[in-house]
């Protein structure tokens, strides 16, 4: 059969693209990949399929996507597809209504994460969930990976009259190890051997909430605080820092290539989101064996429990400071909590993922001629 994928911006081909690819390919089904590959940074011989350049914008009011969705009713009549798998709100928009006018079934949504999520602004869980309940009715099969998702998609009707499905996000490496000289890589960026390490990544914008960790700071003797990322919020921060007296403890580190090593070497990981869907770099600190401190949201909320770490408010740096206190102070409390960790990931597994997906692809495509 010959399916029609649709996403965003793709940068490289990430461990969440092979684990679609891969089941896709395992059944016998083309797969022709249409995207934005313009940012593409990898060699694009490494993925396992057709590609098609197309001109979608994650901004939802760019002309650029009347463009693109255009550009797939094109793709759709050369290559004859026979059924749709899109994910991202904008891709999966474009997607669903692209197949809607050329009588394509089925129509597989893969949500990594609805923008009406618990706390959202008022746009947000208006329009967006309106959005989401009317593309519903041109959709058949819908998958989530977060908690908070499943239960919400529990209320679209779904046009085949299908029940939503859960899987373990997009699936991670897991068993990983890291053999480091420890103090040697804790010197190289001029942190004391002896200190308490925090680190994050992600990109330095409002969403990833950095500023929050460099206000608890200043309540945590002898942390120091490692982000790696670029953003606009970068100048910001380091004014933050330096208001609050916190400069020569907190690191910015830019974008690295050796996250595993900081991971290793670090003594708790932080996410503080105001919105996630499956947090890959969580799950990797989490396979490391960290323990782990992050906001009440979607996503990190489903990571996170009392075994294995804390969970505070996005906009509390005091009830940030406290929990990383509490952990600074207690090295056993870490290490049991990165033990529980560890033992966790394992349901987040790539190949846990990739047979999840297998499942439900197999299902789904055996049933075309009911669509």
């Amino acid at each position: 059969m010959k399916i029609l994928m649709v996403t965003n911006k793709v940068k490289t081909y990430a461990l969440g693209f092979q684990n679609v690819l891969e089941p896709l390919a395992q059944l016998g089904h083309e797969v022709i990949w249409a995207a934005d590959f313009f940012g593409f940074v990898a060699d694009k011989r490494l993925i396992p399929c057709q590609t098609e350049q197309i001109s979608i914008n994650t901004n939802p009011f760019n002309r650029c996507n009347i463009r693109a969705y255009k550009q797939l009713l094109d793709i759709i009549a050369r290559y004859r597809i026979e059924a749709v798998l899109c994910s991202t709100p904008i891709g999966g928009a474009l997607a669903r209504l692209a197949a809607k006018k050329k009588g394509i079934r089925p129509v597989l949504y893969e949500a990594h994460g609805f923008l009406f999520f618990q706390g959202a602004p008022l746009i947000n869980r208006t329009v967006y969930k309106w959005e989401e309940k009317w593309l519903a009715r041109y959709t058949d099969v819908l998958i989530t990976i977060t908690n908070e998702d499943y239960a919400a998609a529990q209320a679209l009707k779904l046009r085949s009259g299908e029940k939503p499905y859960l899987v373990h996000g997009a699936g991670v490496r897991v068993g990983v190890r890291v053999d480091i000289d420890r103090a040697e890589k804790r010197r190289s960026i001029g942190i004391p051997e002896d200190a308490f390490v925090i680190l994050s990544a992600g990109e330095l914008n409002k969403n990833k909430n950095t500023e929050v960790i460099v206000r608890a700071l200043k309540n945590v003797p002898e942390a120091h605080y490692i982000a790696c990322g670029v953003g606009p919020e970068k100048e910001n921060l380091e004014k933050l820092a330096e208001r609050s007296g916190v400069s020569e403890r907190f690191h910015l580190l830019g974008y690295r290539t050796d996250i595993a090593e900081l991971m290793a070497m670090s003594d708790v990981f932080t996410m503080m989101s105001f919105r996630e869907g499956m947090p890959r770099s969580l799950l990797e600190a989490m396979d490391l064996g960290l323990p782990c401190v992050g906001s009440d949201t979607r996503g990190i909320r489903d990571l996170i429990d009392a075994h294995g770490g804390y969970i505070c408010s996005p906009k509390d740096p005091g009830a940030f400071a406290r929990a990383f206190n509490i952990l600074r102070e207690n090295k056993f409390l870490c290490s049991e909590m990165g033990s529980y960790n560890r033992g966790k990931v394992q349901d987040y597994s790539a190949d846990v993922v990739r047979s999840e997906l297998y499942n439900i692809y197999a299902k789904v495509f055996s049933e075309k001629a009911e669509w």
